[in-house]
């Protein structure tokens, strides 16, 4: 089931114009026209804004100057605003990125000998130290190699990370060139009713921004049918008449 939905969900088309070349803006602009995609591009090569819309929410793919250490070079950063339910909480992190974060957490509780987390520490971060990560019988073992899943409770986990969202994550890290893409940083959160995105824009290619975005639109579908917000009023709650 999992490979037949990776090769669905895969990138289809010409998305490299020059094989080892950086991707330039105006490629950019031209593959987005071809999507329908609404995008602004800066002065700067590499500098782009991608958006539009899922089943009508707004999302957004960023491209730009990191915003976290541990990303080099350039960053892709996505937003999608779904409306998931406010009180699910989860992060799939890549096992590098993971061993990093949590090592460099350590060393700055213990350094300064703090016995709680920083609220100045990269959310992520204070993720890793605050919530467990999350194992149940469905995720595939390639999945657990490459990612781990952390979550405040295990059943919105299970309801936001299924086959979609799995196949589309282990696209990243298999097939040709997948050493480099699985050491480079990845991480996808569903937090405030919005899935976000940052990963570390390694490839500089078409085809690495055509996944981050299917990416984020396939979390964010997953969220959108898995995790509807709570209504205001329960489903007895009835009007007077």
């Amino acid at each position: 089931m999992f490979e037949r939905l990776r090769k669905a969900l895969g990138t289809s088309g010409n998305t490299g114009p020059v094989p080892g070349r950086p991707v330039s803006n105006r490629d950019v602009a031209r593959w987005a026209v071809d999507q329908r995609l609404a995008i602004v591009t800066h002065p700067t090569e590499g500098h782009f804004d991608l958006g539009g819309d899922l089943h009508g929410h707004p999302w957004r793919l960023e491209c730009g100057v990191p915003t976290r250490d541990y990303v080099h070079g350039l960053e892709l950063r996505g937003r999608a605003d779904v409306g998931a339910d406010m009180d699910a909480a989860v992060m799939v992190i890549n096992r590098p990125l993971q061993e990093t974060l949590e090592s460099t957490a350590y060393d700055a509780i213990t350094d300064t000998l703090q016995t709680t987390v920083d609220s100045s520490l990269p959310e992520e971060m204070r993720w890793l130290a605050m919530y467990e990560e999350m194992v149940w019988p469905g995720l595939p073992a390639s999945f657990r190699e490459h990612f781990a899943v952390v979550a405040e409770r295990i059943e919105f986990a299970q309801r936001w990370i299924h086959a979609p969202v799995v196949s589309q994550l282990l696209n990243a890290v298999e097939g040709e060139g997948a050493t480099e893409r699985a050491r480079a940083p990845l991480v996808l959160m569903l937090v405030r009713g919005r899935v976000y995105l940052r990963m570390e824009h390694a490839e500089r290619s078409l085809a690495e921004i055509a996944h981050a975005r299917q990416l984020l639109l396939v979390a964010g579908q997953a969220a959108l049918q898995n995790l509807p917000p709570m209504s205001v009023a329960g489903p007895d709650d009835g009007s007077a008449h």
